[in-house]
């Protein structure tokens, strides 16, 4: 079944894999982010087929105004979306704004959201030794499964490092996203070293821990620099 997929930061990064993969299955994809070069625009216009709506939207996540006037001609454009991703980049730095440009996405795109539509959030580990998503992401989250639960929207939270995003491989973290969503999961852990985080803060202590963790790190250092 093809779909209408909206896509953030789709630029550059797990973004723009992401809207080649949804390209790839012959969905219509609408991606924003805040500028697009031509290289990323003929990269992704050359995998469609000619049935298909490949469409770019320019404009600041934290304008509100833009925003809403984007989304707009991107649902003129293709149509109501079955799918909408807010991605972003993912750094302290970023995390407050990220948060409140997060709230602005799913607040302007889930009423256009198609009956039995899935939103898919990012958010930042706040902990590098423990699986702790950001409050604010799990709140936002937890709302908006209540509210839009009478039209069986699907909200999924995806969680992440910037260590592992920084390691990891795009294409293989787009693909992970891309199918922990098709099978619906509400929580999409992104990384091996997150899971196993996640599975043994719940048992050792927190000295042990840091301890793994940097053990992994360095593992992972190892094997990309081979």
């Amino acid at each position: 079944m093809l779909r209408r997929v909206f896509i953030t930061g789709a630029n550059t990064g797990v973004g723009f894999e992401l809207a080649k993969q949804y390209i790839s299955l012959g969905d219509d994809v609408a991606l924003f982010d805040l500028h697009f070069s031509e290289q990323t625009k003929q990269s992704l216009i050359e995998l469609a087929n000619d049935e298909q709506y490949i469409e770019f939207f320019a404009t600041h996540i934290c304008d509100t105004e833009a925003l809403q006037t984007q989304l707009n001609n991107a649902i003129a454009a293709i149509g109501k979306p079955d799918l909408a991703i807010f991605n972003c980049e993912i750094s302290e730095q970023q995390n407050k704004k990220n948060s409140m440009a997060c709230q602005h996405f799913a607040m302007l795109i889930t009423p256009h959201l198609s009956m039995n539509g899935h939103l898919a959030i990012t958010s930042a580990l706040i902990d590098a030794t423990k699986f702790t998503p950001q409050p604010s992401a799990l709140i936002l989250a937890k709302e908006l499964r209540k509210k839009f639960k009478p039209n069986n929207i699907k909200i999924s939270l995806i969680c992440a490092s910037k260590k592992h995003l920084d390691l990891a491989n795009t294409a293989d973290t787009a693909n992970h996203i891309l199918r922990s969503l098709d099978k619906q999961k509400l929580m999409v852990i992104l990384g091996l070293q997150s899971k196993l985080t996640y599975i043994m803060s719940r048992y050792l202590p927190n000295w042990i821990m840091v301890s793994v963790i940097d053990r992994l790190i360095k593992q992972q250092l190892i094997r990309t620099t081979r």
